[in-house]
């Protein structure tokens, strides 16, 4: 088969347009269904969904479930597998390669590698890279760290020195990792007797997390200088961050600032779709830490699918070469973030939070609803009963819209009408105050006592247990709201009556707690203890 020149769509089609005999995966053989898989009016009939039924006949969800259908038996056709002419990912030498360097062009990199299984596999591929190069011992991490920081901790075997950054309540959270954060809680943990003394010898890299998930910035080139003092490679979770290196209205990108590893969820912000995510292999990295630009790849595919989809590796490239080509999808949510946080602004009992100083990014919205009088989950669902809104988070005491140059006026109109309905209501009294109930949800989450080492606590024989029989255990759990995603509790520390107090009032105010007893939704959250 001829090898294909362009990129990978152009590979798919140049294989399709041989009309090929599949006698290889996946098992559709890139052939639509015969009949649709019965799906009839009764079953799907009902409610009718606002703005399909111009394209979609009458628009009810049974018309939408078929157009659905229709859509993904179009796609088949171009759901292949690794066949000659449309390369390998974990071994790239044609169209998938072409692919990653023009990324790592677009991007500034030494090199830069598609991600199907979301940024968390870009997570934990660099932390086992990151062993692999520097060996066991000790990795400084953010409290809110996401839990994909986690995972990869517990499979590479190294351990976490846990730093906890400023709290900021009005900013949703912890702020980004600070220079003079470390430093303090180095020198704790030194006199502790948890770090060796005389240039922390087992230290062996540090994450940090930038943007956080409610938009805060840090400063990303402090870290990395003081972890030059270090000689430690500095891994950035940049998630939300991708669309930082396509304009210059938006902070910094972290592949900037002397970080050696640099992690893209690209469907967050992109037209990409979701599941895609790009690991980026910075210069500073090769420069300085040569090694660990080499074990990248192989880390990658210990945790990436060996049958990747190349609908998301298409869309993948073609959201990421739309963005060096057109700057209108940054342009457009730029100005769509802005006109919305003025639209907001504008409405009694509720209050757009920004930080006085340091980067912000703009596609992050942060909505105080306290002066309603309600929690962020009933506001959450009140959006839901008025005006079909989903907002991307909710706090005990807020909610954060996410915005993209995919949204439009009359989104942004249809935002800014449920939440005046929502104003009128409780001015009118028709809404019950539920002011400073979740009170303890807005401070710092009770900070973990650690007992026996992650990895370990892990690993152990464990059962499960109720939140009363809980305290005093170590837990073998991973317990957090979600999102944004960062643990109240990981294994190895104590369940103390203050950590099961947090965790039981998160409960209790419809914030989604999730563990590995927990299957969502639940009022009585298990969690898992190692035995006595």
């Amino acid at each position: 088969m001829d090898k294909a020149n362009g990129g990978i769509l152009e590979a798919i089609a140049r294989y399709i347009s041989y009309d090929p005999v599949r006698m290889h995966m996946p098992g559709h053989k890139g052939r639509s269904s015969s009949k649709h898989l019965g799906h009839d009016d009764e079953a799907y009939g009902g409610p009718r969904v606002p703005g399909w039924g111009s394209a979609l006949g009458d628009g009810s969800i049974c018309q939408i479930a078929r157009a659905l259908e229709d859509a993904l038996d179009r796609v088949k056709a171009m759901d292949v597998t690794e066949i000659p002419g449309l390369d390998n990912l974990h071994y790239p030498s044609e169209v998938i390669q072409q692919v990653q360097r023009n990324m790592a062009d677009v991007f500034g990199t030494a090199a830069t590698y598609c991600l199907v299984n979301g940024a968390t596999s870009g997570i934990l591929a660099s932390l086992i890279a990151l062993r692999m190069t520097m060996g066991p011992g000790v990795v400084i991490v953010p409290r809110n760290a996401h839990r994909s920081i986690i995972s990869g901790l517990i499979l590479s075997g190294l351990d976490p020195l846990f730093i906890y950054p400023e709290y900021d309540q009005d900013l949703g959270g912890y702020l980004p990792l600070k220079v003079s954060d470390v430093e303090m809680q180095l020198a704790e943990a030194t006199s502790q007797g948890r770090l060796r003394p005389g240039r922390r010898a087992n230290i062996r890299g540090i994450v940090a997390v930038s943007p956080t998930y409610t938009g805060v910035c840090g400063d990303i080139r402090s870290i990395c200088q003081y972890a030059g003092e270090l000689n430690v490679p500095v891994i950035v979770d940049e998630a939300h961050g991708t669309l930082f290196r396509f304009s210059d209205r938006l902070p910094p990108s972290a592949i900037e600032t002397g970080a050696s590893l640099v992690i893209h969820g690209a469907h967050k912000t992109t037209q990409a779709f979701t599941q895609t995510g790009l690991l980026h292999v910075t210069l500073s990295c090769v420069k300085t830490f040569p090694a660990l630009a080499a074990n990248v790849e192989e880390a990658l595919r210990l945790v990436q699918s060996t049958s990747p989809s190349y609908i998301l590796l298409a869309s993948l490239e073609r959201a990421i070469a739309g963005l060096k080509q057109d700057a209108s999808w940054v342009e457009s949510m730029i100005q769509s973030a802005h006109l919305m946080k003025q639209e907001l602004s504008k409405i009694k009992g509720i209050r757009v939070r920004t930080p006085e100083e340091g980067k912000w990014d703009p596609g992050k919205i942060l909505i105080d609803v306290s002066g309603l009088g309600l929690s962020g989950p009933q506001v959450q669902q009140l959006l839901w009963e008025k005006a079909r809104v989903v907002p991307e988070m909710t706090g005990p005491d807020y909610v954060v819209l996410m915005v993209t140059g995919a949204d439009n006026n009359h989104d942004l109109e249809r935002v800014a009408g449920a939440f005046c309905e929502i104003s009128e209501s409780c001015r009118g009294g028709r809404v019950a105050s539920q002011a400073g109930v979740w009170e303890l949800l807005t401070r710092e989450p009770p900070r973990g006592e650690a007992v026996i080492s992650l990895s370990q606590a892990f690993y152990a024989p464990a059962r499960e247990c109720s939140l009363d029989q809980a305290v005093g255990k170590i837990s073998g759990d991973t317990v957090l709201i979600y999102p944004p995603g960062s643990p109240v509790v990981v294994p190895g520390e104590r369940m103390t009556a203050e950590v099961v107090g947090y965790i039981r009032q998160a409960v209790e105010c419809g914030l989604d707690v999730l563990g590995r007893g927990h299957s969502g939704g639940e009022k009585e959250l298990k969690v898992f203890c190692i035995e006595d």
